[in-house]
C-alpha cells in the first residue's frame, strides 16, 4: 500500500511532496498534506486550509530529473530505481522479505517523471 501523496506524484506527474513550497493561484504556499486524491495547502496570508487538485493552480518549483532512472514498479508499486530499462532488484512488502520483488528485472509501469503542470506555467522571458 502507498502513500496517498505517492499516489498523486505516481498519477498526475507532479513532484509534490510534504513541506514542498509552491505557489498556489499566484501567491505562495506550502504543501501540508494530502487528502483522497488533492492536496492540502497553507497559503500564506490565508486563515484556512486549501484542498485543491494536485494541478489546478499550482506552480511547482524546477525539480532536477534524478541522476539514474526511476520507474513505477508493476508489482509492488513503488518508485524504483532502473538500470538499462528494466527495474533493478529490489524487495517488497510481501510475505518473505530474504526474497526480491517479482517486479525485479522487468520493464516499469511508467517512468518516474517530475513534471510542473504545463497549462499552468509562467511564460519565460526570452533574454
Amino acid at each position: 500500500m502507498s502513500s496517498t501523496m505517492e499516489w498523486i506524484r505516481r498519477t498526475y506527474d507532479v513532484p509534490a511532496r510534504h513541506r514542498m513550497r509552491i505557489e498556489y493561484d499566484g501567491k505562495p504556499a506550502i504543501i501540508t498534506g494530502a487528502s483522497n486524491a488533492g492536496l492540502v495547502l497553507r497559503v500564506e496570508g490565508e486563515r484556512y486550509k486549501v484542498y485543491t487538485h494536485p494541478c489546478y493552480r499550482i506552480i511547482y518549483p524546477a525539480v532536477p530529473e534524478p541522476a539514474r532512472p526511476r520507474g513505477w514498479c508493476k508489482h509492488c508499486g513503488k518508485d524504483r530505481a532502473m538500470k538499462d530499462g528494466v527495474m533493478g532488484v529490489h524487495r517488497w512488502n510481501g510475505r518473505d522479505w530474504s526474497k526480491p520483488c517479482p517486479g525485479s528485472g522487468k520493464p516499469p509501469w511508467k517512468p518516474v517523471r517530475n513534471l510542473t503542470h504545463p497549462g499552468e506555467q509562467r511564460a519565460v522571458a526570452a533574454s
